[in-house]
């Protein structure tokens, strides 16, 4: 019914004339930070972002729909919530019908670069994206983007860059001179070990004593200083080569990040425990665009990550499609009441096959919040989290788990009726058998340039099932996503990524049409 949503909708786009042909040269930059809190977006701990952020639109009150990286990106890309767009559990790969702002932007005529090297994950198959641009990516995290703005920049077509930082993703690594202790002192306590070493720390693989909160702190904000710096470097960037009045700028954030405001450290990948408080739902979300967005504004109303595309699209005077469930963060209309929703697998990207049916959801009111798991709070008393008002108040609670699995429902209901399965495609030729990477070898840095190549026999228009079972102990997963073709390319990883792959050790993965799923390839095994 709905199979060809982008061809209709780049109709839409011609009719709204909006080429680059016709000499429409505005340039979006979507610049967005991976564990990000909303407090640390302040003159204290981003003096740049701060700064610019005076010339724009913040808003206070803005949200995440998930406690996980994918399913929030995802929401800010196409406006839809997770259960609706799909991409919402361990390797879940969302409909290649999926309307995002890479395609969108794509039908314009933009340039539109791929600088993210975690991209090659399934969860952005369907997104629309180029391959990745590893002739841009350097020796420091933000090369990529920095030396794609220097070569591609000015003129036309006009660009829509989207960036990823993980800087201030686990482990919390500041440079030297930002470490709040010698490291040889900081190395003492077990759970800052943890978070100093590891981007996994389960929930009770560590603990922490409250000498340890002021110290995680410093480590933090160090690497929201690290966003900061490079942040100011891009803008200079656009400033120097007169980019900046006409280039919209969004910057916001996958998720934020707990710092033992709950008693532990991180978010649903890292802790392999989801939660939905605020510290981990609330993101900073600024928008900037000299002489189009009045700046010095501040809102207040609750807002949240499915509202940037269509906004994105109504300043680029680029027609909403019906199905989009975010709402322009420019509106006038009075949405003090609307409610805001969450959900997260239990581990998020760690989510294991035995439970990838644990889900915890939440849903946020004028005034309160509702978690699944049994909590109720007032965000205006009680902004922390700290009292649960279920025992007080189980009318409201119970109205709110109604409101919350009413809008489940009808988003996985959603999902299904604008991205119905489309039918397979069946391979030929019997079992694959695996060519690349050979069995048992050990993968280097240098040799392979920072890239992944998995090939196997087959042919490009069958959907395969790649399987895989990665590591021991805390650091194992395992699982099965989808690919269309019979190979697939993942990276450039930097080297510091590229090593911390050695703690993974081993991996081992094989192949199986999706449509003779009894037909793998043998296992293949490998190390870095």
């Amino acid at each position: 019914m709905l199979s060809s949503l982008l061809v209709k909708f780049a109709v839409l786009l011609i009719l709204a004339g909006l080429t680059c042909s016709r000499g429409f040269a505005q340039n979006v930059l979507l610049f967005t930070v991976d564990s990000c809190r909303r407090d640390r977006i302040t003159p204290e701990f981003a003096p740049n972002i701060a700064r610019w952020a005076t010339k724009g639109i913040v808003f206070e009150n803005a949200y995440s729909t998930s406690a996980w990286t994918a399913p929030g990106l995802v929401s800010i890309l196409t406006g839809l919530y997770p259960p609706t767009h799909g991409v919402n559990n361990r390797d879940h790969m969302g409909s290649p019908d999926l309307v995002t702002l890479i395609k969108v932007f794509q039908k314009l005529g933009y340039r539109v670069p791929n600088l993210n090297f975690f991209t090659f994950a399934p969860y952005y198959q369907n997104l629309g994206l180029p391959a990745v641009a590893q002739e841009y990516f350097g020796t420091d995290s933000g090369d990529e983007l920095l030396n794609w703005l220097t070569k591609n920049t000015g003129g036309s077509p006009p660009f829509f860059a989207w960036y990823h930082t993980t800087l201030a993703h686990q482990p919390y690594r500041p440079r030297p001179e930002e470490l709040p202790l010698p490291l040889e002192e900081l190395l003492k306590s077990p759970g800052l070990r943890a978070v100093l070493s590891g981007a996994i720390v389960p929930k009770g693989s560590t603990s922490f004593s409250e000498a340890d909160r002021p110290l995680i702190d410093r480590l933090y904000n160090g690497e929201i200083g690290r966003v900061d710096r490079l942040f100011k470097k891009t803008l200079d960037l656009l400033e120097t080569k007169d980019l900046r009045k006409n280039t919209l700028i969004v910057f916001t954030a996958d998720h934020g990040e707990e710092l033992l405001d709950h008693y532990f450290v991180g978010h649903a990948s890292t802790s392999l425990e989801a939660k939905l408080y605020e510290e981990i739902v609330r993101i900073p979300l600024i928008l900037s665009w000299p002489d189009r967005i009045p700046g010095g504004r501040r809102v207040s109303r609750p807002v949240n990550q499915t509202d940037i595309f269509p906004t994105i699209l109504e300043l680029f005077k680029i027609p909403v499609p019906k199905f989009v469930q975010g709402i322009s963060l420019l509106t006038r209309k009075a949405l003090k009441d609307r409610p805001i929703f969450f959900e997260s697998v239990i581990a998020g990207n760690q989510t294991t096959k035995e439970k990838e049916d644990l889900w915890i959801r939440a849903i946020r009111s004028r005034h309160h919040k509702f978690i699944s798991n049994g909590e109720l709070y007032d965000l205006r008393s009680d902004p922390g989290e700290k009292r649960n008002l279920l025992s007080r108040k189980p009318e409201l609670a119970a109205r709110l788990r109604r409101e919350l699995e009413k809008w489940h429902q009808n988003a996985v209901e959603e999902g299904r009726r604008v991205f119905p399965e489309k039918p397979l495609v069946y391979a030929e030729g019997g079992c694959p058998r695996v060519f690349t990477p050979e069995k048992n070898s050990v993968l280097s840095f240098d040799a392979h340039t920072g890239m992944i190549l998995f090939d196997w026999s087959g042919d490009k228009n069958t959907t395969y099932l790649l399987e895989y079972d990665i590591g021991v102990g805390d650091h194992h997963v395992a699982g099965t996503y989808e690919v269309t073709g019979n190979h697939q390319l993942l990276g450039p990883l930097n080297k510091e990524l590229w090593d911390n792959l050695k703690a993974w050790n081993p991996f081992k993965f094989r192949v199986a049409p999706k449509s003779q799923d009894a037909c793998w390839s043998d296992w293949v095994n490998f190390n870095f």
